[in-house]
């Protein structure tokens, strides 16, 4: 759901402190230091990381770069409904733990983000974080507390399979109009082949 050159907070420790509302005074920072930290470095070392989530995996939960995020280190077994942190190659991403599996000895998590279809099958080893709460037009969700966000996750995850089918039927709807837009010449073909590749 974010990358490393969208962490506005993953920054030497004045950043941090800026990205809570709190003030620092530091030292201007060096060439090294304005490099941008990993978020794991970041939870290790201020216990927290907030940010705005990038991406649309997790709508309508969570906004595009609109809402703000706080996240906590992953300890101990996350249960099902919690939203985990992890690395997907250079990307890091926020999704909703759905399940739990066992493979012979590996053991880990079934995920899938809240406007997502497929499944992961992610290592307990490959956690980072979890999410402890949000920040949405300037209220404060707590994720242990808050029985809206509670009803919320369970109903999101209940409706999976109609989502999914909705989600197929959305798709397979748009191929055939443009196909019929194609076709009565209210479309270039050209210019629908490029649509559908984006």
């Amino acid at each position: 759901m974010t990358s490393e050159k969208d962490i506005p907070s993953a920054m030497p420790d004045a950043g941090a402190a800026a990205a809570v509302g709190g003030s620092a005074s530091s030292p201007a920072p060096s060439a090294a230091a304005s490099e941008p930290r990993k978020i794991e470095d970041v939870l290790a070392s201020e216990g927290f990381y907030m940010g705005p989530p990038v991406g649309v995996s997790m709508w309508p939960m969570l906004r595009n770069r609109h809402d703000v995020m706080l996240v906590v280190p992953a300890k101990g077994e996350l249960r099902r409904y919690d939203v985990a942190l992890y690395r997907r190659g250079g990307k890091y991403v926020l999704h909703r733990v759905v399940g739990h599996y066992e493979r012979d000895s590996e053991k880990g998590y079934v995920i899938c983000g809240d406007n997502c279809v497929m499944l992961e099958y992610i290592p307990c080893g490959d956690m980072l974080g979890v999410l402890r709460g949000f920040y949405r037009d300037g209220r404060h969700i707590d994720c242990r507390t808050s029985r809206g966000y509670h009803a919320y996750s369970k109903l999101w995850v209940a409706l999976f399979p109609a989502r999914k089918v909705c989600k197929g039927a959305n798709a397979a709807i748009r191929r055939v109009g443009k196909r019929v837009l194609v076709a009565c010449g209210l479309r270039d073909r050209n210019a629908a082949g490029k649509a559908g590749r984006k």
